[in-house]
């Protein structure tokens, strides 16, 4: 059975290789993982820069 991510921002399937969010370790060092798509990628980066 083939895994089938979704983008966690928009809920679309991803149907290439998108991106992923990391975020900061809690208080017991444990981290979130955050599948991203390409366009959900593009539009969070811009807010960086």
């Amino acid at each position: 059975m083939a895994i089938k991510p979704a983008c966690d921002k928009c809920k679309k399937e991803l149907s290439d290789f998108g991106g992923i969010l990391l975020s900061p370790p809690d208080t017991e060092n444990k981290v979130r993982k955050f599948h991203l798509c390409k366009e959900c990628y593009k539009e969070i980066e811009s807010g960086l820069v």
